[in-house]
Formats: structure tokens, C-alpha cells, sequence
């Protein structure tokens, strides 16, 4: 049975079956291949450098499977038919030499495309920074509402020591009390969210001076601004 076999496929008939089939085989592997291609640079456009290039390379491997088609025919139609063969290979030359020359130039570019894990590096970067400035902006908001708390509650302080009826004195101290509650809330929900965690600026120094630090000086600051100019 195997001699059989191999006596076949030594046989100028399995030869020429052999290779009908080879080529056929080939042309169908080279039509798909472009077509799974085409599919995805329809879909993914937008996500694919050189789409020209692309498509050049869909055109190469196109070509290529042509040859192997005009390889049947003539296999099967006999010489009559070399003309097919001849225009195909030409068309296939063209092609391969295009695709090649356009690699060869457009090399240099390729190579100083971001790697998927340069760009996943550089994104985490960017994602870090913001965070980092956006938590710097909220602790610099919460700094200078808890100043402004501060800056109110001293001058009801002092337009309080200056009210000459009991119920006007009372209604400030009860409107310094809410003052001073709010402001005791700011800071502690803003120590809880931001001021306690050691995270460093987006340069790289240390992280700003706590809320209660910087409140107390903005007060004492406000206070006095606010009791010479009463």
C-alpha cells in the first residue's frame, strides 16, 4: 500500500496532481488572509497607523494568490493560456516590489511608534499627574473656604462685641456658633478626604502644609485684618 502510494506521487500524474492541489491550497490561504485583514482595517481604522500601508500589503498578498490561480489554469488549459500566467506574475511583480519599496521607507516611522506597554506607561503617568494636581486643587479650595469660615466667624465676633441690644448680641453669637460648627465640618471632612494622606505634588516636592496649619494662620491673618479696620 505505501509503495503504492509513493508510487503515485513519483508519477508524473501525482506530480501534476500534487502540485494543482498545492497551488489551490495556497490561493485559498492567500484570498483569506486579506480578507480577515480587510475586516479588521474597516472595523479598526481609526486604531491603525499607515492604513495605506495596510491596504498595500492586502494588495501584495492578493497578487500572490493570483499566481497560484493562474498556475492552475495554465496547468489546466495547457500552454495556450501562458498569457494569463504572464499577466498575473507582472501585476504580482509590481506589487511585491511596491510593497517592499514602501516598507523600506516607511521603517524608520514604525520603529518610533509607541510600544502598547510605552503607551500603557505613559497613560498611568498621565492618570498620576492629574490625580495629583487635582488633589493639590481641592486642597487649596478647602484651604481658602476654611480662611473664609475663619474671616466670618471674626467679624460676627466683632460686630457681636459691638451690638448694644441683648437680642441683636444673642442673634450674632448664635450666627458665630453655626459659623464656627461649619467651619469645624471642613475640616474635618477635609482632613478625612485629602489632608491625611502623604501624597507628594505632581513635580515631585512634598506634599503642602496641612488645613489646620494653614487655617489657623489665615485666621489669625483675617482676625487682624479685621479688628483694625473695625
Amino acid at each position: 500500500m505505501l509503495q503504492q502510494i509513493i508510487e503515485l506521487c513519483t508519477s508524473p500524474t501525482g506530480i501534476y496532481w500534487l502540485l494543482l492541489g498545492s497551488d489551490i491550497s495556497i490561493a485559498v490561504a492567500y484570498f483569506a488572509i486579506p480578507i480577515t485583514m480587510a475586516v479588521v482595517l474597516r472595523d479598526r481604522r481609526d486604531d491603525i497607523p499607515y492604513p495605506w500601508l495596510w491596504t498595500l500589503f492586502v494588495t501584495f498578498i492578493v497578487a500572490c494568490g493570483l499566481t497560484h490561480v493562474a498556475h492552475v489554469l495554465s496547468a489546466a488549459a495547457g500552454p495556450d493560456h501562458m498569457w494569463l500566467l504572464a499577466v498575473v506574475s507582472v501585476f504580482c511583480a509590481v506589487a511585491s516590489v511596491g510593497t517592499a519599496v514602501a516598507f523600506a521607507f516607511i521603517l524608520p516611522q514604525i520603529r518610533l511608534l509607541p510600544s502598547p506597554v510605552q503607551q500603557r506607561a505613559e497613560l498611568e503617568r498621565l492618570v498620576t499627574q492629574r490625580t495629583l494636581e487635582k488633589d493639590q486643587l481641592i486642597r487649596e479650595i478647602n484651604h481658602r473656604i476654611g480662611n473664609q469660615l475663619q474671616i466670618i466667624g471674626s467679624i460676627i465676633s466683632i460686630e457681636a462685641r459691638k451690638a448694644e441690644g441683648e437680642e441683636t448680641h444673642a442673634s450674632l453669637q448664635r450666627l458665630r456658633t453655626e459659623v464656627d460648627k461649619m467651619a469645624r465640618e471642613h475640616v474635618e471632612r477635609s482632613r478625612a478626604d485629602y489632608l491625611e494622606h502623604d501624597v507628594r505634588q505632581a513635580d515631585g516636592s512634598p506634599p503642602v502644609a496641612s488645613a489646620p496649619e494653614n487655617l489657623s494662620i489665615g485666621a489669625q491673618a483675617a482676625a487682624g485684618a479685621a479688628i483694625s479696620t473695625g
